[in-house]
C-alpha cells in the first residue's frame, strides 16, 4: 500500500509461515501520522537526504536558507518531497506489479532551493528464483531547468521481522569500511575527522542489536560478487531475514537508525537507508551533487525476504 503523499509506502505485506499476511514495513497507520511525518517512515528523500547544518548551504557563490525565519530546529531534514502530492502513472506492460509516481519541484516553490527537478518513484513486487518476496525501489531526480542543480536521493524504510515485538533480538550487518562521526547536532565533524575506519574492514554488525542506540551513517561500502552492497537484518531465533541490496555507484551511504525517539512504537523496527550522499554534503562537497540540465540521477534498491 502506497500513499500519494510523498510516494510513501504504508505497508508491505507477504505471506507468513502460517499463510497469514505479515507486514515487513513499519509505515504510517493514519493520515494524521502521515502528515506529522514523525520519523520519516518509509519516506522518499529528495533533492537531498539527512541534515544540512543550520539549514543553510552555499551553491556557486550564493548562500541559501531552506528554513528562513525559523528559530527552532534548523537542520533542513530530508529534502522537500515527503509531503508532496505525487501523480500516479501506470505501468501496464510490466510482468510484475509496478507502481510509478511523479512530482515536480519548481524553482519558486521552496525557500532556499531555486531549481527545477522532477522526482520519479517506482515500486515493484517480484518473486525471486526461490520464491522469495522482493520489493524493488527506483528513485530518479531529473534536472528540468536550464542550469546545474545540486540534487541527491535517499530512501528511509523501516523494517521488522515476524515474531519480534522489538528489534532488540535481531542481528544487523552492513558491509562498509568507514563509519561517519557526528557532533551533537548529528552533523558530520569537519574534514577527515568525520571518518573512522572500521577494523577489520567491513565488519560492521550488531548481533544482537540489544539496547544499542544507533543513528549513524556508514560509507566506503563493500560490494559482493554480484556488484551490489547487501545489508542484512536477521532473526537468530527464526532464521528469517531481510536483505537490502543497493548499487554502491549510485548510493554511497547506508544510514542506520534504531527508532529510539519515534512517537509511536519505539524500537519496534529499524531504518536501514540507502542514500546517494551523506549528511551536509551540500556544505561539505556540493559539487559532488551537481546535476546538469537534462541529466538524471538514480538510486535503486531491492529488499528480499527469506523465511528461515
Amino acid at each position: 500500500m502506497v500513499a500519494r503523499t510523498g510516494a510513501t509506502i504504508l505497508s508491505w505485506q507477504v505471506p507468513g509461515e502460517d499463510g497469514e499476511l505479515v507486514d515487513l514495513s513499519d509505515g504510517y497507520r493514519s493520515g494524521q501520522e502521515l502528515n506529522a511525518r514523525d520519523g520519516f517512515r518509509n519516506a522518499v528523500l529528495a533533492p537531498w537526504s539527512n541534515r544540512i547544518r543550520d539549514g543553510r548551504y552555499t551553491w556557486r557563490g550564493t548562500e541559501y536558507d531552506v528554513q528562513p525565519g525559523e528559530t527552532g530546529v534548523r537542520d533542513g531534514l530530508h529534502g522537500l518531497v515527503s509531503q508532496a502530492d505525487f501523480e500516479l502513472r501506470g505501468d501496464a506492460g510490466a510482468a510484475e506489479p509496478r507502481l510509478t509516481l511523479v512530482t515536480s519541484i519548481a524553482p519558486d516553490e521552496h525557500a532556499g532551493y531555486p531549481f527545477s527537478v522532477d522526482v520519479t518513484v517506482t515500486y515493484g513486487l517480484e518473486t525471486g528464483a526461490d520464491g522469495q518476496p522482493t520489493l524493488t525501489v527506483e528513485l530518479t531526480a531529473t534536472n528540468t531547468g536550464d542550469e546545474d542543480a545540486p540534487a541527491g536521493l535517499g530512501w528511509h524504510p523501516y523494517f521488522r521481522l515476524p515474531g519480534h515485538e522489538t528489534i532488540d533480538d535481531l542481528e544487523l550487518s552492513v558491509p562498509a569500511r568507514t563509519r561517519v562521526i557526528i557532533d551533537e547536532g548529528l552533523i558530520p565533524l569537519p574534514g577527515d575527522a568525520a571518518f573512522e575506519t572500521v577494523e577489520p574492514a567491513g565488519d560492521i554488525g550488531l548481533g544482537p542489536v540489544g539496547d544499542a542506540v544507533v543513528d549513524q551513517a556508514f560509507t566506503d561500502l563493500i560490494p559482493g560478487s554480484d556488484g551490489s552492497v547487501t545489508s542484512v537484518i536477521r532473526s537468530p531465533r527464526t532464521g528469517d531475514s531481510l536483505t537490502l541490496r543497493q548499487d554502491p555507484d549510485e548510493s554511497r551511504i547506508v544510514h542506520v537508525f534504531t527508532g529510539d525517539i519515534l512517537a509511536r512504537d519505539r524500537r519496534a523496527s529499524m531504518a536501514v537507508e540507502p542514500c546517494s550522499f551523506g549528511a551536509d554534503t551540500l556544505n561539505r562537497d556540493p559539487e559532488a551533487m551537481t546535476l546538469a540540465p537534462g541529466s538524471t540521477r538514480r538510486l535503486r534498491a531491492e529488499v528480499v525476504y527469506r523465511r528461515g
